[in-house]
């Protein structure tokens, strides 16, 4: 099997992380964004416990794509959790970190919890949810003129305790759910069932990575959100020891300096630049970045754009604007 993309912290994860350091820590939004948070963080970290699941699918003709956001039909965007991409089916996968007894009621279509805590809470019904993105990547693959491949459906329980329950009447649709510890023998299953080939090898491949190539990453306007004015964010390059914003940019020995904790570190304004990113603007002018920074003029903060390579946006000199992106493309460790 190979891994075209691969799983990576989800952009709004960061995001979250972003505004909780940069707002007061008495601001009255911070307890809806930490709830926000942890739920981001237990979804993520239920995808990731299925990685040593996905290590045994060995069969060379095999693409996995975690994280895939695609332009559909309709105009709007769509996002799934997991694609496997085989020569007899595409599977969408649905991944849920949910603990407790899940019960799918067919007359309803509805999605209940209950566990020891609380009794039938109401959760979003993942096979509605992919429904909606089968439909909507069989569209994209027709515009794009790809051969035709069954689209499957499965929802995965992260966590091995979770109970799944329905009744004879909705047995139907549970065969397109799974716990983690019988995910491999239902895909193992499905490629008995779905053995015949639709695609060769070298297109499974073209497939894959053009898949990769027209992902399109969300960012959200995370301020509008939370209705947070941007003026409540705070500026400024936070010292890694007393993890204030009160470095200070030294002009001769190029590096960073706290006079609270007397630390020095020489790329402490990576964070700093990739906060403004995420909270404020992907495109920035040296101006901007003079003014968030607090470096001691434009021209200090212009030096320390540049070892990034970032894309020109066009403009003169001074009003010349930056695409920043996150991660900042610069492979350098330490202080």
């Amino acid at each position: 099997m190979t891994i075209v993309k691969r799983r990576t912290e989800p952009l709004r994860m960061a995001q979250l992380e972003a505004l909780i350091r940069r707002l007061p820590y008495a601001h009255e939004q911070i307890p809806q964004i930490q709830e926000e948070l942890a739920k981001q963080r237990v979804g993520y970290q239920g995808e990731k416990s299925l990685h040593y699941y996905f290590s045994f699918l060995s069969t060379e003709q095999m693409y996995l794509l975690h994280d895939v956001r695609l332009l559909g039909t309709n105009g709007y965007h769509f996002q799934m959790d997991t694609l496997l991409l085989t020569p007899g089916f595409i599977a969408i996968i649905e991944i849920k970190n949910y603990t407790g007894t899940i019960y799918f009621d067919p007359d309803t279509h509805q999605v209940t919890r209950s566990t020891s805590h609380s009794n039938d809470e109401l959760l979003p019904n993942p096979l509605l949810q992919l429904n909606i993105q089968k439909a909507q990547l069989k569209g994209w693959l027709a515009q794009q003129e790809w051969p035709l491949v069954p689209i499957l459906q499965l929802v995965v329980f992260s966590d091995p305790s979770t109970k799944i329950i329905s009744t004879p009447k909705n047995a139907h649709l549970l065969k397109k759910v799974s716990t983690a510890p019988a995910f491999l023998s239902k895909i193992r299953e499905l490629q008995t069932l779905y053995s015949k080939t639709y695609v060769l090898n070298s297109e499974l491949k073209q497939l894959a990575d053009a898949l990769a190539e027209h992902h399109t990453p969300l960012q959200s306007n995370i301020l509008k959100e939370f209705n947070i004015k941007r003026n409540s964010i705070i500026s400024g390059v936070f010292c890694p020891s007393c993890h204030k914003p009160t470095l200070v940019r030294g002009v001769i020995i190029g590096k960073w300096f706290c006079p609270e904790c007397q630390v020095s570190s020489k790329h402490a304004h990576i964070n700093a630049l990739e906060d403004y990113f995420l909270l404020l603007n992907k495109n920035v002018s040296s101006l901007e970045i003079h003014q968030f920074l607090h470096t001691a003029t434009r021209q200090q903060a212009y030096d320390l754009l540049k070892p990034f390579s970032l894309s020109p946006l066009g403009g003169a000199f001074r009003s010349r604007r930056y695409e920043l992106r996150y991660p900042l493309p610069l492979g350098i460790t330490g202080d």
